[in-house]
């Protein structure tokens, strides 16, 4: 399969980046290109200027004097799990890139590309000449494969960074025309499977800001695929667990869940239920059920609702688990 034709453009900053990218509608941002060229070759988008961001250097991760890690988010995923910063501040992070695919894509893929990527779907990301004869939603089309009876898209987020920032309580720095501004890691998702992201053409994530984190804490985060990381996600889960002096008692939790719908979820409900309670192996296993059960679950790339919903609970069982674990290491590290 073959890219098709482009004009390639190398800004020299991010404010000519900004102006290039608000320049025309045929225009998209080239980061590692691990999302967009796959998507090119199936023709899902054929952009005729792509915006290479790989000629401006990546600064190293930084704690500014609130105690708050900055992140570029031109950073490869691959250097996001060897940063000494990262691992120490924000390791559910770390965590999470190592998880993504394979060395050789990490190498390539991006920190804000991985954040940005499209939503995907079975009946989508294939060429379509073979098989369809009418475009999906997805294409401009009128139906969707998946739901033939139904309006809808039902394509999935599949990121799997995504629900490790909703963790960490994340924002992102903005830069468009009017200059940056910052907003949730939350603000940037629609939950709209045709339009997953609520960025405007012309804007692109610079920085990934993480707050300092206070007391006893632990991370977890899970993912499972049929390849162990070779394939995207059937369903990831991260976890941050903050924990009492007693480390029997959690103080509060952040549950969030990706490839299971059009946008990354906050498990809410199960956050609320654990948090004062013990961190009993009991309820660990009840609020992975409330994980379950409490989510939004889109059937995809072949897998039951039920499938998945089991799915879900094994995997955020695995990643408490873990982030318990992780409060026991830390405070023997401590002390």
């Amino acid at each position: 399969m073959y890219l098709p034709k482009f004009t390639l453009e190398s800004p020299k900053s991010i404010e000519e980046a900004v102006v290039l990218l608000g320049s025309g509608e045929g225009t998209k941002l080239l980061s590692g290109g691990t999302d967009l060229f796959p998507r090119m070759k199936y023709k899902l988008c054929s952009p005729e200027v792509l915006i290479s961001l790989k000629g401006l250097p990546s600064a190293t991760p930084q704690i500014d004097e609130d105690g708050k890690l900055i992140i570029d988010a031109k950073m490869s995923l691959t250097t996001i799990t060897l940063s000494y910063e990262i691992r120490e501040k924000a390791p559910l992070l770390a965590l999470a890139a190592q998880k993504v695919a394979t060395r050789e894509i990490r190498n390539m893929g991006t920190l804000g590309g991985n954040i940005c990527q499209e939503t995907r779907c079975l009946y989508l990301n294939q060429t379509h000449t073979f098989q369809f004869t009418e475009p999906c939603l997805k294409r401009g089309g009128k139906e969707c494969y998946f739901a033939p009876k139904g309006k809808k898209c039902w394509a999935t987020f599949m990121s799997d960074i995504a629900p490790a920032l909703f963790c960490l309580d994340a924002r992102v720095i903005i830069a468009d025309s009017n200059g940056e501004r910052e907003i949730k890691i939350e603000d940037v998702y629609t939950n709209d499977s045709l339009k997953p992201l609520s960025l405007k053409p012309d804007q692109i994530i610079t920085k990934i800001i993480v707050p300092e984190t206070q007391g006893l804490s632990g991370s977890g985060f899970a993912k499972f695929t049929v390849r162990e990381t070779i394939e995207f996600a059937v369903v990831n889960v991260g976890v941050f667990l903050e924990a009492e002096k007693d480390l029997k008692t959690c103080k509060q939790v952040r549950i969030s869940v990706g490839a299971i719908f059009g946008g990354p979820q906050r498990a809410l409900e199960a956050e609320d239920w654990l948090a004062g309670k013990s961190l009993s192996q009991e309820n660990i296993n009840t609020v992975s059920q409330k994980v379950a059960r409490s989510l939004k679950i889109i059937s995809h790339h072949g897998y039951s609702k039920s499938y998945l919903t089991e799915c879900l609970k094994t995997q955020s069982r695995q990643a408490l688990n873990d982030a318990v674990k992780g409060l026991t290491d830390q405070s023997n590290k401590e002390g």
